[in-house]
This record gives C-alpha cells, sequence and structure tokens, in this order.
C-alpha cells in the first residue's frame, strides 16, 4: 500500500469531505474517490459513513487514523534517519511537547546549546496541556514531554527537572488585591475565578484550597493559557495560573502568589517499551549530564 493513499485517507477525515481534500493535495475527485474505495475494498470494511454532506469516521476508521498517523510519523523518522547515516554527523527530528510554564526558560538555553553541538537535528515542538502530551507521547506522534505535576508517572520513564512553579492568581492592576505580596485562600474564595481544566490539575487545586466546585464561584475553565488571559484582562474573572506563565503587559494583570506556598515540579517523560531514536536518545543524555553538574 502506498502511503501516498495513506496522505489522502488522513486528508479526507481532516477535512471531512472528498472535495475539499482534493483541493488541498491538487489531485482530482474522482481520482481521489476511486482511491478512497480501493482502500476499503482492500481492508474489507468502510473507513466512513456518508452523512448528508460530510464524511465521518467509522469506529475502524478512527482506529485505522490512528495507527495510519503512527505509522507515518515512524516513516518520516526513518527518512530523516536516513538521510545523512553514513556521515559521522547526527541527525534526525526531536518531537517535543511542553507546558506553558517555567520549564520553558529551563529547556530553551539547554536546547541551544545542543544545537550548537548537532545542527543537523530539528525540532518538531508542541505547545500543550499534560493529559494532551500525554496522548501525543501514547499515540507516537513526539517523543519527549516536559509536563508538571501532578502526573501519573507509571507508564512513562521520567526525569525530574531542577526548576518549580508557584500557584497563584493574576488580577487587574485596579484590584484592591495588587497591593498584597501574597494572597489567601479567603481572598479569592468568592471571586469569580477562570481556573485550569486538566482533571488532576483541577482536583490538585481543589484539596488545597479546601473547596469544590459549589464552593468556589467558577466563571471559566482553560487548558492553554492564550485565551484565559484576554478574558481575564477583560474581567470576567481572578485567573489561578502560575507563575512561569508569561503575562502580557498590555493586559495589565499581575500575578500574586499564594500563601501558604503551592508548589508543582516539572518533569521530562518519554514512553516505556518505546525506543527513542538515536537523536532523541542523544539529547536526553545530553540532559541528564546538564542536570547532574547544576
Amino acid at each position: 500500500m502506498e502511503t501516498r493513499v495513506l496522505n489522502y485517507f488522513l486528508t479526507i477525515a481532516k477535512l471531512g469531505t472528498i472535495s475539499s481534500a482534493a483541493r488541498e493535495l491538487h489531485v482530482a475527485q474522482p481520482t481521489l474517490s476511486r482511491q478512497l474505495q480501493q482502500l476499503e475494498e482492500q481492508l474489507g470494511t468502510p473507513l466512513f459513513s456518508r452523512e448528508k454532506h460530510r464524511m465521518v469516521l467509522t469506529k475502524a476508521g478512527l482506529a485505522y487514523q490512528l495507527h495510519v498517523q503512527q505509522i507515518l510519523v515512524e516513516l518520516n523518522r526513518a527518512n530523516e534517519l536516513v538521510k545523512n547515516i553514513n556521515d559521522d554527523e547526527l541527525v534526525g527530528k526531536i518531537g517535543i511537547g511542553a507546558v506553558e510554564s517555567t520549564v520553558t526558560n529551563f529547556l530553551t538555553p539547554i536546547l541551544m546549546n545542543f544545537h550548537q553541538e548537532n545542527p543537523s537535528i530539528t525540532y518538531d515542538l508542541y505547545d500543550a496541556d499534560g493529559t494532551a502530551i500525554q496522548q501525543r507521547l501514547d499515540q507516537g506522534l513526539i517523543e519527549l514531554g516536559f509536563v508538571s505535576s501532578p502526573i501519573n508517572t507509571a507508564k512513562y520513564h521520567f526525569l525530574k527537572l531542577p526548576t518549580y512553579d508557584r500557584w497563584g492568581i493574576a488580577v487587574l492592576d485596579k484590584d484592591p488585591l495588587i497591593i498584597k505580596k501574597s494572597v489567601t485562600v479567603d481572598d479569592v474564595i468568592e471571586r469569580p475565578l477562570i481556573i485550569p481544566h486538566r482533571q488532576l490539575v483541577h482536583d490538585d487545586l481543589m484539596d488545597w484550597l479546601h473547596a469544590n466546585d459549589s464552593t468556589l464561584n467558577v466563571v471559566g475553565e482553560y487548558n492553554l493559557l492564550t485565551n484565559a488571559i484576554y478574558l481575564a484582562a477583560a474581567g470576567l474573572g481572578n485567573l489561578i495560573c502560575i507563575e512561569g506563565v508569561q503575562l502580557p503587559q498590555d493586559s495589565k494583570l499581575r500575578f500574586i502568589p499564594f500563601t501558604p506556598e503551592h508548589k508543582l515540579d516539572h518533569y521530562l517523560i518519554w514512553g516505556k517499551g518505546v525506543p527513542l531514536s538515536e537523536a532523541t536518545q542523544t539529547f536526553v543524555n545530553y540532559l541528564k549530564s546538564q542536570i547532574s553538574v547544576q
């Protein structure tokens, strides 16, 4: 089976119609329809159900999509690997997922130094919360995840990083709390709050605040902070976040840490039983060496 056909399938799944996929792929619509039909005949099962004007993945189609994505990622890695394998220079692409936190400040100089030593390595960076990063690791779409606690590390190798963040609240510069160096649970318990959506983080914060969803005035939830910052700046509510998040100057938001202090740690994780590419393994070893000398 040609990888071209697999790419056709993934594009149809992404766009939802053969006509849209044909335009993106620059392939005639009848050709695309015929290739999909032949693929389904080869597999002996329909991959899509035709609903009105949209193609919807069947149960088999969803499973096939996941595995095809993994296959093509691995194939691309193999292609990158063999391009210059007979040379001494290390080559390849490292897929990295990272949360929004001070881990970025920690990672950046290490990555830059590593790249100076290995200029033929490229990087595929993915910003997300910890749950989405773990999903992409499980699917084989990235190899490394830089995540924060709380996290279940049972199915991952992990390396604790020498950096952490503090939880707190971001308030507008006209807020009465702005004069405080730290805030307590009592300061925020009745305020409109925008809180993290991720379940492990949500539960951890609720336990620490000795609260539940009915006792807090939650007006919004977020997974990544970009849009939540705009809402907080507009006055929808106070943003519960970590100190490592970069608040734009024009947002007029200021971070105030909680007291007593509530920290979260950072980890590098990668899948157990999943061999890392040579480039990625070399980077992990380099990171370990940098941590050991700090």
